[in-house]
């Protein structure tokens, strides 16, 4: 007797559906102090899923890094204004740059805290079974698939390059070698999309839709419905 499939676990859907939800509500957010609190409740929640296993310490922090390097630069231009007198600094700007890395760090710490543990391929799987059109999830599958490979490329170019004695420099020569690097990466990306074209024909795929769980039943979609609906309820009472 052949035994039934074993079903996909809803969790990865309300994980993700729950991350939207809350970059959703934060993005509306306008009180410092709410957001402030939302990056601890972030940061103890990426503390907690680190010390489960699921998102390693050097991983969050390399991504909050990457998240600050963005609002380093937001700090260096929004805060300042170009009036007659030259630069002068705008508190108007400064709030909105405030705001902006509040936000900005409270919905990083919170997708990664909710998305712990989960590929690319469990997302695409989560996103599909949210709605999410079988074409789109199975691009972000590839996507992220072949982004390491073409960094591969990159890398190994960038080794053949310098065993060559090249040196990048600040000069026409460094920019020339530079695009001819970019362009071949584009051909090696354009060669290799070929082959695996041929290679998914060859094994008889039929462009089959992403397996993801089973639908939402209505009476899920509705809660879910409601509780976007009270949290914006909420947060315009809070503004």
């Amino acid at each position: 007797m052949r035994a039934a499939p074993p079903a996909t676990p809803l969790a990865p859907r309300l994980r993700l559906g729950a991350a939207v939800g809350i970059s959703v509500l934060l993005s509306q957010l306008t009180s410092p102090a709410l957001l402030l609190a939302a990056c601890a409740a972030g940061l103890l929640l990426a503390l907690t899923a680190g010390a489960k296993g699921a998102l390693p310490l050097h991983s969050l922090l390399r991504r909050i890094a990457s998240v600050n390097l963005f609002v380093a630069m937001l700090w260096l231009t929004l805060p300042w204004a170009l009036q007659d007198g030259g630069l002068q600094w705008s508190e108007a700007g400064a709030h909105h740059a405030l705001l902006i890395s509040l936000r900005s760090n409270a919905i990083a710490l919170g997708c990664m805290a909710l998305l712990a543990g989960l590929d690319a391929f469990a997302i695409a799987r989560a996103a599909a079974g949210l709605g999410l059109p079988p074409r789109l999830a199975r691009l972000l599958v590839l996507t992220v698939r072949y982004l390491g490979v073409l960094d591969d490329t990159r890398r190994r170019l960038d080794i053949a390059m310098r065993a060559r004695g090249f040196h990048p420099g600040a000069d026409r020569r460094t920019v020339a070698v530079l695009a001819q690097q970019l362009a071949l990466i584009l051909i090696h990306a354009m060669l290799r999309a070929e082959r695996v074209d041929l290679a998914l024909r060859a094994r008889g795929f039929a462009a089959a839709p992403v397996p993801s769980a089973r639908p939402l039943r209505p009476w899920r979609w509705a809660a879910g419905t409601a509780v976007l609906c009270l949290g914006s309820s909420l947060l315009w009472l809070l503004r």
